[in-house]
């Protein structure tokens, strides 16, 4: 029994908490209404007045006795306590459960304040969070894109790559597919505060699009100038699996995606298909 009625309890409260501002302020002065009528009839009944605040009951004029009978109530209420009218045999005990219920309804409303504020707080730092992430994926692309167009000028310049560019491309290609499959998390039904545009979504097109390209363009300046990239198993190993990163990704990018960008994903995946092509002539 003891817990059915915490639950109860539980249960009034969370639907208490529920309540908008507006029905919050229209219970509390429902309530001051309320309690001020029962003043009133305390004053104004012979056989129960001497339970009637005190200065009530001596107000012949009824609408004066009730609108002072409403003042005090909403003094009792805010609990502000001049002492001008002061309670008497039953209406202490009315006045006692007033205040308690109309501290619950404030304290209700305080809390529900508090917490609002700390909600748009945290769906501010969660679109922020997003954000972030959306700016460090297209920045880190762009680094790669400078990694690449690095190793593309070395090998046209005749030089030779050195165990130093190949651990640069290994890296490379391993970021590219961290890079690669966040994309489609910006999309997931639970992220509702941050959302992603026509415009951030052909930034990312983009973003993806011209990588893969620049990837592409050195695989095939290295094989223009005789660089033995196939025999970089570690390098080879990742691309290969950068290739199945974008090609299990880009589907579900698509899927995902609100906006009609069939040709931006086909280009993309044009691109994988060249790549990939290289390197099944490898294996």
């Amino acid at each position: 029994m003891k817990f059915r009625n915490r639950s109860v309890f539980g249960h009034f409260l969370e639907k208490l908490t529920s309540l908008s501002y507006h029905q919050l302020f229209g219970i509390w002065i429902s309530l001051a209404v309320l309690f001020a009528v029962g003043y009133f009839l305390f004053a104004s009944i012979g056989d129960v007045s001497h339970h009637g605040p005190e200065f009530l009951v001596g107000i012949e004029n009824p609408w004066i006795r009730f609108f002072d009978s409403l003042y005090y109530s909403i003094i009792t209420a805010t609990s502000t306590g001049y002492g001008d009218i002061t309670p008497r045999g039953f209406s202490k005990a009315l006045a006692a459960i007033q205040s308690m219920s109309a501290l619950f309804i404030f304290a209700v409303f305080v809390t529900k304040l508090v917490s609002h504020h700390q909600e748009v707080a945290l769906q501010e730092v969660h679109r922020l969070t997003f954000e972030d992430i959306f700016h460090n994926i297209r920045e880190g692309l762009f680094i790669l894109r400078k990694d690449f167009d690095g190793l593309i000028h070395k090998v046209e310049d005749g030089e030779q790559l050195n165990h130093e560019d190949w651990d640069t491309l290994f890296i490379a290609f391993k970021q590219a597919q961290s890079l690669i499959a966040e994309i489609p998390d910006f999309y997931n039904d639970d992220n509702t505060l941050y959302t992603i545009d026509t415009r951030r979504e052909d930034l990312l097109h983009e973003a993806v699009h011209r990588t893969l390209h620049r990837m592409n363009h050195l695989l095939d300046v290295c094989s223009k100038y005789n660089v033995d990239w196939q025999t970089q198993d570690g390098c080879l190993e990742e691309l290969h699996e950068l290739i199945g990163v974008v090609e299990r990704t880009m589907p579900l990018w698509q899927e995902k995606s609100p906006y009609n960008r069939e040709e931006a994903f086909m280009d993309i995946l044009k691109i994988k298909e060249h790549m990939s092509a290289k390197v099944q002539r490898i294996v």
